[in-house]
């Protein structure tokens, strides 16, 4: 997927989380990349928000991580519900 000329701030929250994961668990763009399938490049833009990717990309970095995706996606000190979407009126 192309790289956007306005980042996402959905793409940019999650790439932030991703990149603090990989750095709690002394992890290099390499070994994450090694780990999940995704290039280096590749996990370098989703770090930081210039790509959106899809579910199976998620995944994929998840499992390198030796995590769920459930738990990659799941953002601290933000209530479940709010995650859903359903503050959605």
């Amino acid at each position: 997927m192309p790289r956007r000329a306005t980042p996402d701030p959905l793409a940019i929250k999650l790439g932030a989380r991703i990149r603090d994961l990989r750095l709690k668990k002394n992890m290099s763009l390499d070994q994450l990349s090694a780990a999940s399938g995704v290039t280096k490049g590749h996990l370098s833009s989703v770090e930081h928000g210039r790509t959106v990717i899809n579910v199976s990309t998620a995944d994929k970095i998840a499992r390198g991580l030796g995590m769920k995706l459930e738990t990659l996606v799941r953002f601290p000190g933000e209530s479940p519900r709010r995650a859903r979407g359903a503050h959605r009126g």
